[in-house]
């Protein structure tokens, strides 16, 4: 399975412990490609293009890009700054790969608790709610008209839908505010699913360039024991000056 990691000249300090949380709690082989600009001494990395070309308000720019010449038909999308907190289930990630491969019509599936907590949630926490079953794991839906439906929280997509989705000149937040719009006129044709199990949880460790201090899904969100680690091995040192 491809696993494109988004990132960017200013955030390549994020990459090393992005790794190392990924090591330490995916248990399972992936291929990485690690999509960013100024070149780095890396075999998985792509350069999308010169930084200066690619500002925050094109950033779906980049991803087109990457989209057009080096995704695959489904992947998991991941930006450098989504760091795991706990074990990722790799088998129900398989599944749900899988299930994509099978149902074309699957733009996103969503392997965080992003979709189920949703518009607060209530309507997706109970079984009557379910979209269908995939093994042990309980399939939601995403409403066309909830907040955030084109979410780029961390999941696997299906490129071609992704693609027809994507406008150039937005920036990340746009996408996920804008997209959902035109996402949403697509009605059943292209659905975004959830499960109940949550497969995969990571935080969003950068928020407007500095470490988040969110306690939901900042620095502080990080088991205790992998914060003091990677504190001590010097991963949390090169950062802009501000919050941690």
């Amino acid at each position: 399975m491809q696993v494109l990691v988004m990132t960017s000249d200013n955030q390549y300090h994020c990459l090393d412990p992005f790794f190392h949380l990924w090591q330490k709690y995916y248990p399972e082989p992936v291929k990485f490609v690690i999509c960013g600009f100024t070149p780095i001494d890396d075999d998985r990395f792509y350069s999308i293009g010169k930084f200066a070309d690619y500002p925050t308000r094109c950033w779906s720019d980049a991803l087109l890009k990457v989209l057009d010449e080096v995704a695959d038909d489904v992947f998991m999308l991941m930006l450098g700054d989504y760091w795991l907190v706990r074990t990722v289930d790799a088998l129900a990630v398989q599944m749900a790969y899988d299930y994509m491969r099978q149902f074309e019509y699957v733009i996103k599936f969503d392997l965080t608790t992003e979709r189920l907590f949703a518009d607060g949630g209530g309507k997706y926490l109970f079984g009557y709610n379910t979209y269908s079953t995939l093994g042990y794991l309980d399939l939601i839906k995403s409403d066309h008209g909830s907040m955030y439906h084109l979410s780029l929280w961390g999941g696997l997509w299906r490129r071609d839908l992704l693609r027809k989705v994507l406008v150039e000149g937005e920036t990340a937040q746009q996408i996920e505010i804008n997209g959902t719009g035109r996402l949403s006129q697509y009605g059943d044709k292209m659905l975004v699913l959830g499960t109940r199990q949550a497969p995969m949880k990571h935080v969003n460790v950068i928020q407007r360039g500095e470490w988040s201090n969110d306690p939901m899904t900042g620095l502080p969100a990080l088991n205790p024991d992998d914060l003091k680690e990677l504190k001590k091995l010097g991963y949390l040192q090169n950062h802009r000056p501000g919050n941690i």
